[in-house]
């Protein structure tokens, strides 16, 4: 019976990080590139992304890998569910502080501007911190090796593989702008002197 709960719970969860994901795409709209880069990649990446779900399904929906579970606690398994909120939450406050500045794939449109407010304050790829999260919430929730390993070995690869191109176009688009917001800025949790910084303030 616990089992259904969780998969119910976690089923609820997914239908909201969806939801959110949805609702953001619907408003993205195209503008004039100054700049993009792999396109072709970016596919690839987001249909590697999208065959991870595949075995979260089967767990949903089918009791097929049941067989693959990790002995967590009922209390370890609820915390996931905190954690993949904590992620949702994370990643609408992204997109709301990123607002039309926001792309699906690594591009820079004319009049594009630096943001660096709301968790940009704090670290310069939360939307990657907030699926990280959301991903590490799903493996906790699921209790789940097979849908852990389907889910995080994708969304770590995208990072991997992004990070360091998105970092690049930005620097060269914005210069000194950039190189100082990364002096100042973590790239998926807060530098020690920016929490310390605002706490003085």
């Amino acid at each position: 019976m616990h089992e259904v709960q969780f998969k119910i719970a976690l089923a609820a969860l997914l239908v909201v990080d969806a939801g959110v994901r949805l609702y953001y795409q619907r408003s993205y709209r195209e503008f004039k590139r100054v700049v993009v880069r792999h396109e072709r990649r970016e596919k690839l990446l987001y249909y590697l992304v999208g065959l991870g779900i595949i075995p979260l399904l089967f767990y949903l929906f089918t009791s097929l890998i049941d067989g693959f579970s990790v002995p967590f606690t009922n209390e370890i398994r609820w915390l996931g569910a905190g954690i993949i909120t904590t992620g949702n939450l994370l990643f609408v406050w992204s997109h709301k502080s990123l607002g039309k500045e926001w792309s699906p794939v690594l591009e820079i449109r004319k009049g594009h501007t630096l943001i660096t407010e709301g968790p940009y304050r704090f670290i310069r790829h939360p939307m990657y911190a907030a699926i990280i999260l959301i991903g590490i919430g799903v493996s906790v929730l699921s209790a789940n090796w097979i849908v852990s390993l389907s889910y995080m070995l994708p969304v770590i690869c995208m990072y991997l593989v992004r990070v360091s191109d998105e970092e690049k176009m930005m620097t060269e688009y914005f210069g000194n702008d950039y190189r100082e917001y990364v002096k100042r800025t973590g790239k998926l949790v807060p530098k020690l002197s920016i929490l310390m910084h605002k706490k003085r303030t």
